[in-house]
């Protein structure tokens, strides 16, 4: 019989434009850290989202902006819990009160 171990794992989502990685999202498994990338010197900020599934849908719990620049990251921490599922997602904005983002990454569904 063979046994596997655990291990912490960090979880990427990625925004490409016209196929230029433009923002990242990060989830470091090691102290639940959410770190907001701004990977492309265009002139946007990038907007970070985590949800939390509520059994019924996804619900906002956090976001974190990132507006200072290419190669940089803002980082959040919120406390994930291995038994609930969540999902990040990756947007472009124009400046920290940007309401209606674009265009955004596809959603990375994720677990603990």
């Amino acid at each position: 019989m063979s046994t596997s171990s655990a291990f912490a794992a960090d979880t990427w989502v990625n925004m490409y434009k016209n196929g230029v990685k433009v923002a990242s999202m990060q989830h470091v498994d090691s102290g639940d850290y959410f770190r907001v990338y701004d990977n492309h010197a265009d002139g946007h900020g990038v907007r970070g989202h985590l949800y939390s599934w509520t059994g019924y849908d996804y619900t906002l719990v956090m976001t974190k902006y990132n507006g200072s620049g290419a190669g940089t990251y803002t980082q959040m921490q919120y406390d994930v819990w291995g038994t609930n599922f969540y999902a990040m997602q990756v947007c472009s904005v124009d400046g920290s009160g940007d309401t209606s983002p674009g265009p955004c990454s596809d959603m990375k569904y994720f677990s603990e």
